[in-house]
């Protein structure tokens, strides 16, 4: 009977650390559509930066603690593919509605609350990116 308990114990132990990960993990998922190639020069509020596998798109809105920008990181090696017909099933946000979201997730604790991913067109194709929302930074100079 003892043995059965302990057997219980471990297992129950497990179980609700498998859970409370998850929960941390689970968020709702944001897409928006980058289509920098439909969307004039004068008119682009994304800056595009790159630094060895990893890229930035920079959402110019000065809407940041210290007047900063929205950076949005990812690894260009990690993309997945859909096709037009799947994309049209995805529901997208508006630009507006992605710095609400993303000023929403200023709180260290509210960091993942959201997963971000932008869908661009490639071809026949949408590409889909997981984003990595960045930290607000203090752009101070050092004199």
């Amino acid at each position: 009977m003892m043995r059965y308990l302990i057997i219980f114990g471990v297992f129950s132990s497990i179980l609700f650390n498998i859970h409370k990960v998850r929960a941390q993990v689970k968020g709702d998922t944001v897409y928006y559509l980058l289509d920098t190639a439909n969307v004039p020069v004068k008119d682009r509020m994304f800056k595009i930066e790159r630094e060895e596998s990893a890229m930035m798109y920079l959402l110019q809105c000065k809407c940041y603690p210290y007047a900063t920008n929205i950076p949005f990181y990812f690894d260009i090696y990690k993309k997945k593919t859909i096709s037009r017909k799947e994309f049209k099933k995805i529901k997208i946000v508006s630009i507006i509605q992605l710095i609400v979201i993303a000023l929403k997730c200023l709180p260290p604790a509210s960091r993942t609350d959201y997963k971000f991913i932008f869908i661009e067109p490639e071809g026949r194709n949408m590409k889909l990116t997981d984003m990595v929302l960045g930290a607000p930074y203090n752009p101070r100079k050092v004199q």
